[in-house]
Order: structure tokens, then C-alpha cells, then sequence
């Protein structure tokens, strides 16, 4: 027996045990299964002495033939040429070496996500699309554990850089400056003032009787928000955005203090993109009027307080362009094939109503964002994270 160094496309190295009288190329596939990556990745292996010894040109010689040591080191060269590859083909190649190192290194978020690199791919599998990046990788990613990063401190932390143009809304309740009214606690809100880059600030409806109240001595995780009494409502008005959009990402932390009537959080002028609150503790989750996704009876309960995920996609097939879910689980997907694009002449949204009879917000409102593109799973998982810890949910 004898043994032979050996480094891989990872970097890892590792001792061989072998036969004086096995073949180079029965040795590098020794080294090949070792390493665990697809045989086409290693475009030859050359001897680290003198540089020497290519598989290509030595591969039926022996051990012994080629006057091998235990101290000599045969190195892996990567396949990566372009005549024969495409960009993403060569771009998964790098990183699932790169997930064999950090595995290596002892990362748990080892695993990469496709669908959270700047290039698009088609149907988030490799293929001939050479489209150039866009957007650029965010801390911590592709890699699919922080894929929804454990503790995003901002929204831009959480989207693709290619994503936060599409931020429409958001409203921070623990930002007092973002409150006309001076953020001046228990007093009736003016107008709730967009952070975005385009003021859809929203404003009472209903009169002097029917206006918010700001909240800042008893707070959520010292965080400020808004009171609504079942009888106020915010618009944001007008919102042109909203009108046949084909994709739209919204999340709201909110606190219904009694579902004993019903409630609502949001909704268009045309019922889509609502999110309601029934008696019994239900949640559900519309696209339009007539579909839904739905958590049954008793999922909330009074004073509690809990994110609210509405995540639309015209352009997927059917019941897939519709998700719901509360506190980062998905809800059941009830009724109806979803639209493929919001209804026309959907301008309003309304906050804290679902602008039908009595399903107005009794609770709090403490932050609202909305994007007027799908995010992917592994941004609005991240956005959900930035809230949850914003908050102490």
C-alpha cells in the first residue's frame, strides 16, 4: 500500500490510501468520490511538484510508473470553460464548491439558494440565460439557513439591492417624526407619513371623529404605533400602483384587541389585497374579493400580536399566486383560481378597514411595507425576520 496527497476543488486536502499498482486515474477517482461533486467538474489534475503529471496525458500510468510519494500532491483543476458551459452553469459550479468549504469550515447555512443570486435563472434551475446581474448579493447570501437572514437590522438588509426601487410604502410607527401630530402620545394622527421614496402618506377618513390615535407610553418592544377604535381609517390615496398590478408584497405587525366583532387590516377600493379579521380568530388573505387563502377558527386570539404576510404573484400558475401567511407560516389556500393582475381601477388602499361593513380594526398598527413587486421566498422570509425582531414577536 501507499498514499499520495490530494487537494480538491474545495481546497480541501485529504491523505489517499492506495495501490503502488492503481492507475492515476483510478486514484483521482478515489479523490473525486471523496469529495463529492459531479465528475464533469474536474477538468484535469496536475502534479503539485514540477506541475506535471496531468491526468490527461498520464492517466493510464501506475503509482509506481509515475514515481508517486507520499509526500507528493496531485491538485484539481476545474472545468470551467465558457465554450462549453454557460454563465449560471459556471456560476453553480463555484458555489457548490463554495458550499463543500463552508461545510468544510463548519457553517451550518452551508446549502446555497438559487434564488436569491442577482442573475435570473429559469425557473430557478440552470439554463442558457446569460442575462447580465442585477441587483448584487446581499450580507450573508446565497446561502440558504441566513437565505431568511436571522436578524436583518433594515429592508435593505432583507431584499435583493434590485428590490427596494419597488418599495411603496412604509410606515413606522416606531418613528414619531413620521406622525403629524408630533408623535405626541393618545393624540389624534394627521397623517401617517410615508418612509419610502414616493410620500403614499396616509391619511384619515371620516372626519374629526374618526382619527387614529398615536401611542407612545406603552409600548411594544419600545416601539411606538397606532390605536385605531373600530371606527378609524387610514387611505392612502391616490395609488396608482395598485391598479392591475401583477405583482405585490405587503406585511403588516398588528394587534387586534377584540375580535369579538369583526376587524380588518388593509384592502384596495376594489377588495383586493385584503387581509381580514373574523370573530371567530380567522384569518384570510384575498387577492381579489372572491379568493383566498385562509387560517382557520381561533388562530388569534385578543391582544395579541402578530405579522401579517400577503405575497402576490399574477404571472405564476393559478392557486400559486396567492400566498398568506401570519407569523411566517403559509396559510391554507381555499377558494378560486387567483387573478392574473389586480382589478382595474384599484387606486385606494385603506388601512385598518377592509372597507366593507363592519370589518373595521379595533387594536394597533404598529408597522406597514409594501412592495409592488413578488418578492421570493427568501426575501419575504428575511423582511418577516427584520419585523419580528423589530418587534419581539
Amino acid at each position: 500500500m501507499a498514499t499520495v496527497k490530494y487537494r480538491g476543488l474545495s481546497g480541501t486536502r485529504v491523505e489517499l490510501t492506495v495501490n503502488t499498482t492503481d492507475t492515476l486515474t483510478t486514484i483521482t477517482n478515489a479523490a473525486i468520490a471523496d469529495e463529492g461533486l459531479n465528475a464533469n467538474y474536474y477538468a484535469d489534475f496536475f502534479l503539485l511538484r514540477d506541475n506535471s503529471v496531468l491526468l490527461s496525458n498520464s492517466g493510464a500510468q501506475t503509482y509506481a510508473q509515475l514515481n508517486l510519494t507520499a509526500d507528493d500532491e496531485l491538485v484539481a483543476v476545474l472545468d470551467d470553460d465558457p465554450a462549453t458551459y454557460t454563465k449560471q452553469e459556471r456560476q453553480v459550479r463555484k458555489l457548490e464548491i463554495a458550499s463543500i468549504q463552508r461545510e468544510d469550515d463548519g457553517y451550518a447555512n452551508h446549502v446555497y439558494d438559487l434564488t436569491s443570486l442577482p442573475d435570473t435563472y429559469n425557473g430557478n434551475v440552470p439554463g442558457a440565460d446569460d442575462n447580465p446581474n442585477t441587483g448584487g448579493l446581499l450580507p450573508k447570501r446565497p446561502w440558504i439557513e441566513v437565505g431568511a437572514i436571522a436578524a436583518p437590522t433594515s429592508i435593505a438588509e432583507a431584499v435583493d439591492g434590485g428590490s427596494l426601487p419597488d418599495l411603496q410604502v412604509w410606515y413606522d410607527g416606531s418613528d414619531p417624526t413620521t406622525i403629524q401630530n408630533a408623535g405626541v402620545d393618545e393624540e389624534d394622527i394627521e397623517q401617517w407619513n410615508d418612509k419610502s421614496n414616493f410620500a403614499h402618506n396616509a391619511n384619515p377618513v371620516g372626519g374629526a371623529s374618526a382619527k387614529p390615535l398615536y401611542e407612545a407610553s406603552d409600548l411594544k418592544n419600545n416601539n411606538e404605533y397606532v390605536k385605531f377604535d373600530g371606527n378609524d381609517i387610514l387611505s392612502v390615496n391616490p395609488f396608482a400602483q395598485l391598479d392591475e398590478a401583477t405583482g405585490w408584497s405587503m406585511f403588516i405587525v398588528a394587534n387586534a384587541t377584540d375580535i369579538s366583532a369583526n376587524g380588518g387590516l388593509c384592502a384596495t377600493n376594489t377588495g383586493d389585497l385584503k387581509i381580514r379579521i373574523d370573530a371567530d380568530g380567522s384569518t384570510s388573505f384575498r387577492s381579489t374579493s372572491n379568493n383566498y387563502a385562509y387560517f382557520g377558527t381561533g388562530t388569534i386570539t385578543d391582544n395579541t400580536w402578530h405579522i401579517w404576510s400577503l405575497i402576490y404573484d399574477g404571472t405564476a400558475s393559478g392557486n400559486a399566486r396567492l400566498i398568506g401567511r401570519l407569523d411566517k407560516t403559509s396559510a391554507t389556500l381555499y377558494t378560486g383560481t387567483q387573478p392574473a393582475q389586480l382589478s382595474t381601477g384599484s387606486d385606494i388602499m385603506y388601512l385598518g378597514s377592509t372597507n366593507e361593513a363592519g370589518y373595521d380594526l379595533t387594536g394597533y398598527i404598529g408597522e406597514v411595507i409594501m412592495f409592488n413587486r413578488t418578492l421570493t421566498a427568501t426575501e419575504y422570509g428575511n423582511v418577516e425576520n427584520y419585523l419580528s425582531n423589530k418587534w419581539g414577536l
